[in-house]
């Protein structure tokens, strides 16, 4: 079949030329559907550089009437950027873990990321994902899921897409840096061969490329009233439209998730709406990263997400009697989880725990005994460093 060959031949720019000068929804036999798009358009509404030859596009595309918002982040092959693979937590294991933390777990590990996708689909109880996980040389997962043997698209050490089956990543893998699992391929030498015929509109996730080289990750919103989201054909159209010579689906509906840093912004966040309301955990994700290392302000603020903090609503010193109490606010920023609140002597101050409103945790410090000293009050996210919040004096 021929998406079982080498991206890489088929990618010549005469060939692509002549294809993308197809009329508009034209493609193969596999996507019917084509036929009856009767009107379609393409807006720009915002275009911002995230790094010296990567652009973030904001658009919309205008469907028979239907309008769903789409984010297109692009890289040229002389920039420097390059895709990688992670994994929750940026570690080598499977699990689940939301695309951001993936992200700034990354920064945290030295690594410049400026965007990032979701990736393969998975099992959502167990976030192993359908296809392999490669990355450096390292197989990471296989790509046998179910019984059935995978397709995957890679990053190729030479900058480009490289993408077939199980059998041809077997044959492939010297070749490539990066890959993992793919869903289908939507376009092939510039024509829409989405075998999926269905009519279900639903946010989705694509890879693609052109024919100068320059590779691209789309997401589109939907499944609301702003936007409505696209079938996998119209998926197809839509990245022939963008100028895809080659594309393939990654995972979609509420996986579809985009991130990156804003311009003069050191944080990482999410630029699109995710249909479940929040962000999903998915299996895994492809980064754009560019050389250099991430400033401190970046790593920070990746810390402070990853991580999190706490803030204390009272720092000074206070002073209590045996019997007294006082009522901490302690408020949770980034990271996640409930903090713990402590003492560093029980025997002259008991914490009670008394409730929560959204990031917001309370706690009961009450005097117990009647000597005189002094304490510290501590917080603890779950897997970090307690932090001295105040200070107690015990009043005789």
């Amino acid at each position: 079949m021929k998406h079982r060959r080498l991206l890489a031949a088929l990618l010549t720019a005469a060939v692509a030329a002549a294809q993308l000068a197809l009329p508009a929804g034209s493609g193969s036999a596999a996507a019917p559907a084509s036929a009856a798009f009767v009107s379609w358009s393409l807006q720009t509404n915002e275009v911002t550089q995230l790094a010296p030859g990567v652009t973030q596009t904001v658009g919309t595309y205008t469907l028979d009437g239907s309008v769903s918002n789409y984010w297109r982040i692009s890289f040229t092959k002389d920039s420097g950027a390059k895709l990688r693979v992670v994994l929750p937590n940026d570690g080598t294991s499977t699990g689940l873990d939301t695309v951001r933390h993936m992200a700034d777990s990354a920064v945290l590990h030295g690594e410049n990321v400026v965007a990032a996708v979701n990736g393969d689909m998975y099992n959502m109880s167990t976030g192993e994902p359908w296809g392999v996980v490669y990355r450096e040389g390292q197989v990471l997962h296989g790509n046998n899921v179910a019984g059935r043997d995978w397709d995957f698209v890679g990053y190729g050490k030479d900058g480009s897409l490289l993408g077939g089956s199980a059998s041809d990543f077997d044959r492939m893998w010297p070749q490539i840096d990066q890959a993992m699992g793919l869903h289908m391929v939507l376009v092939e030498n510039g024509v829409n061969v989405c075998s999926d015929a269905s009519a279900t509109r639903a946010p989705r996730t694509a890879i693609g490329m052109r024919s100068d080289g320059e590779i691209f990750l789309v997401a589109v919103d939907g499944r609301s009233s702003a936007s409505a989201g696209l079938s996998l054909t119209e998926m197809a159209d839509l990245m022939v439209k963008l100028g895809a010579v080659w594309a393939g689906n990654l995972d979609g509906g509420g996986s579809t998730t985009v991130v990156s840093r804003e311009a003069g912004a050191d944080a990482l966040s999410v630029q699109n709406s995710p249909s479940d309301g929040s962000e999903r955990r998915v299996a895994n994700a492809w980064l754009i990263t560019v050389p250099g290392s991430p400033t401190q302000a970046q790593i920070d603020a990746s810390d402070l997400a990853v991580n999190g903090r706490v803030v204390s609503d009272t720092t000074a010193p206070l002073t209590l009697r045996p019997g007294q109490s006082y009522q901490f606010r302690m408020t949770v920023q980034g990271g996640s989880g409930a903090p713990n609140c402590f003492v560093d002597d029980t025997s002259r101050f008991r914490v009670t725990y008394t409730g929560s409103s959204g990031r917001d945790y309370f706690f009961r410090v009450t005097a117990l005994s009647a000597s005189s000293g002094s304490v510290g009050v501590y917080t603890q996210l779950p897997g970090g460093s307690a932090e001295r919040q105040c200070t107690l004096n015990l009043a005789a």
